[in-house]
């Protein structure tokens, strides 16, 4: 596959949103979800590629690109779902010393709490298969507090900082600085799975409680789970967002439906050279 990364990513009239949950310093990666938290040194390393072979702009910079037709050949966007605090203290420095700009999407109802999310709960992560998390999506609508419930009576374990939903004033303190604030939502429900009153709740509550809290009226949406409709889409579209982001993997293309856009899902544990393939658009599961 010598080369043919570059040939790609030179040919296509697209580019990658590239999809992080959580860089952490090292040692701390093997805690949680599998994939979910990147060490430092591997995310540095990507990023130091990224921009050496893309025009890495902010998703502000892309959706206008794509509104306007333009080409998206070799230009990147960095995103972060879930609002960790490993983000602000581990990653966001790295990007500012590239001059990178990335976009965080924030669970509204998650900020600054003192529990990790269900799927870092070390009893959960460990026993997840797929059958389990598809009756956790539908049957408990992607519940938090329902999901911990039943997967872990025994309560949540306490989690290191990295690992936690950041807070209001770290998250104020990064704003203006290379960092954008995006919605995931109040509380991270599937939100095919619920009505239409709680989908207000979820889609148009979150990013009324994000503006009082940043003084910022956010302009994307990233779906829980990466988990949409038709329903989904047209309420987060009259909602007032510019555009929102799925996880269904590929490149953007123009023309590209502005309320699915696609990401494309960097594990923790992946290659350099899975990467750099991915990033092009030749996403595989070798090489994990």
């Amino acid at each position: 596959m010598l080369g043919i990364p570059a040939a790609t990513r030179r040919l296509q009239s697209a580019g990658p949103i590239l999809c992080y949950h959580n860089v952490v310093p090292a040692g701390y990666d093997g805690i949680g979800v599998a994939g979910g938290h990147m060490p430092r040194d591997t995310f540095e390393r990507q990023m130091r590629w990224l921009v050496k072979h893309y025009t890495v702009i902010s998703l502000t910079e892309f959706v206008d690109k794509l509104e306007r037709g333009a080409s998206l050949r070799s230009t990147a966007v960095i995103a972060f779902d879930d609002g960790y605090t490993g983000v602000f203290e581990q990653a966001a420095p790295v990007l500012r010393a590239l001059g990178i700009r990335a976009t965080v999407f924030v669970v509204a109802e998650a900020v600054g709490r003192s529990e990790g999310f269900w799927w870092d709960q070390p009893s959960i992560a460990n026993t997840v298969t797929a059958s389990r998390l598809e009756g956790w999506l539908t049957d408990l609508r992607g519940d938090d507090e329902a999901i911990v419930r039943e997967a872990a009576p025994q309560g949540r374990s306490r989690l290191p900082r990295s690992h936690l939903p950041a807070d209001w004033h770290t998250i104020l303190g990064w704003l203006g600085k290379g960092i954008e604030i995006g919605v995931h939502s109040s509380t991270h429900r599937c939100l095919p799975m619920l009505t239409d009153a709680e989908l207000d709740h979820e889609i148009e509550d979150s990013r009324v409680a994000v503006h009082h809290a940043t003084g910022v009226w956010p302009q994307f949406f990233a779906y829980p789970y990466g988990h949409c409709d038709a329903r989904v889409r047209e309420r987060v579209r009259i909602a007032g967002y510019r555009a929102a982001l799925s996880l269904d993997p590929g490149l953007v293309c123009a023309g590209a439906d502005a309320w699915t856009l696609r990401r494309i899902n960097v594990p923790a544990g992946i290659s350099d050279a899975a990467f750099e393939a991915w990033t092009a658009g030749l996403q595989a599961t070798e090489g994990v």
